[in-house]
């Protein structure tokens, strides 16, 4: 069943068409990774879908609804969650209060409830706090859970930040080139929780990457880019081999 759907994107910054007339599916249960060249619009395409910036054109389809001119916090609620290229933590807070943000679109507690902490909010935080404590034991993080985010490893802060992401239980996650930064036994790891992410609990993944290896590890289906636009959508094997993409990626 198609969980997810882009038709027709378009969106220009000045006189530079930065994703152009794109259109894609994604399946429930797949794993949808996205690749091209730096400047190849894959980054402004999951900003479009997140809803940071407006599309100038096309339509964004989740579930069955159309999203595209939906505001970005109801886009979270509706279960689309992302990381970012660049980490976007609480440095001086503890992993465990940034995975607890991540709940925050989970919040079913009013204000006057959450000043006074009744009954209820206790219940609700409790509830809270066992959704990451499966996250910190999903991800391995149980070492770090009350260190400063801050004063850790750039590879631990990045598995912090797909941790986040998890913890606003979503239906579907992006990820923005995760292994990046990462060396090798880390990106081994991380193909694996990728793996459990939709295996274990049911999230599909679309995924920005430029580890091929990592791409050709996880991936039903791979989608290329160039300057914008779709160069070919299949099989990571196919993709590999499709003459467009070695041109974009290695020059004609």
């Amino acid at each position: 069943m198609t969980l997810f759907e882009v038709r027709n994107l378009g969106r220009s910054f000045g006189g530079i068409q930065a994703v152009r007339d794109v259109s894609l599916s994604v399946a429930e249960g797949e794993i949808f990774s996205i690749i091209g060249p730096n400047g190849a619009g894959k980054t402004t395409l999951f900003n479009l879908v997140s809803r940071l910036y407006d599309a100038d054109s096309g339509q964004i389809v989740f579930a069955g609804r159309d999203i595209t001119r939906l505001a970005p916090h109801r886009v979270v609620e509706l279960g689309i969650a992302r990381t970012f290229q660049n980490i976007e933590l609480f440095e001086n807070s503890s992993v465990l209060h940034n995975l607890l943000v991540g709940r925050h679109c989970r919040a079913s507690t009013g204000f006057l409830s959450e000043l006074l902490f009744t009954q209820a909010n206790r219940r609700v935080e409790i509830e809270h706090r066992e959704k990451v404590e499966g996250i910190i034991e999903l991800l391995d993080l149980q070492a770090h859970r009350n260190a400063p985010v801050g004063g850790l490893a750039y590879g631990i802060r990045k598995v912090v930040e797909l941790g986040r992401a998890l913890a606003a239980e979503p239906r579907l996650i992006l990820l923005d080139e995760p292994s990046s930064g990462l060396n090798a036994e880390e990106t081994e790891d991380l193909a694996f929780w990728i793996q459990d992410i939709r295996d274990d609990l049911g999230i599909t993944v679309m995924m920005i990457e430029h580890d091929m290896g990592l791409v050709n590890m996880v991936s039903n289906r791979v989608l290329a880019l160039d300057r914008g636009q779709v160069l070919a959508v299949g099989k990571p094997a196919e993709i590999m081999e499709n003459p467009r993409v070695i041109n974009a990626y290695l020059g004609g």
